[in-house]
């Protein structure tokens, strides 16, 4: 019985063991998360100084992370729910950065389909949003289909299309791209 006694307490200090090395692992993936849509948040809105924050917990025993925004200094912040206190621009792009880590941690990354993503980043931030996209794909090697409205885009592509439709005299009707912009 003592023996058993005694497995049983090493398989239990073994098992904290393994809980505190995943919560550490965890939490340092999660710091560089935070680190990461920050350092987008800035390029996009050098101006704002916005911050990603992210707080580890658990529901229904399992990991669970809820994620904030946070704007200020260390004399005035706000802090609040991304979809609830700093509008779309903000979050969009917090999702998109969190969606593109995704793809790279799973290795699934021949190209990024972004189809009005980045709609609600108002005009003033249009030009900042176009660089990050061009670096972002030349620093992961990613190609970036970027669907939009916005004609302030189309500086900062490398190859842009417009689509158009066409009907003929007979009343077919067609879908088409036009290059408006890079090589043949």
């Amino acid at each position: 019985m003592e023996v058993l006694s005694l497995r049983i307490d090493k398989v239990t200090k073994v098992g904290e063991l393994l809980r505190a090395l995943m919560d550490k692992l965890v939490l340092d993936q999660v710091k560089t998360i935070e680190g990461i849509v920050t350092e987008g948040l800035h390029a996009i809105f050098p101006d704002l100084a916005l911050a990603f924050e992210a707080e580890v917990g658990t529901k229904y025993n399992k990991i669970s992370i809820d994620f904030f925004l946070k704007q200020g200094t260390d004399d005035v912040t706000v802090r609040g729910s991304p979809m609830e206190s700093f509008g779309g621009g903000p979050t969009s792009v917090s999702s998109l950065i969190l969606r593109l880590l995704a793809l790279l941690r799973l290795k699934r990354f021949p190209f990024l389909l972004l189809d009005e993503t980045l709609a609600a980043v108002s005009e003033e931030y249009v030009d900042e949003a176009g660089q990050f996209l061009r670096k972002l794909a030349a620093s992961t090697g990613i190609d970036i289909l970027f669907v939009t409205h916005k004609a302030a885009f189309l500086e900062h592509a490398a190859h842009a299309f417009q689509g158009f439709e066409d009907t003929d005299d007979d009343g077919t009707w067609s879908l088409g791209l036009r290059r408006i912009r890079g090589h043949r």
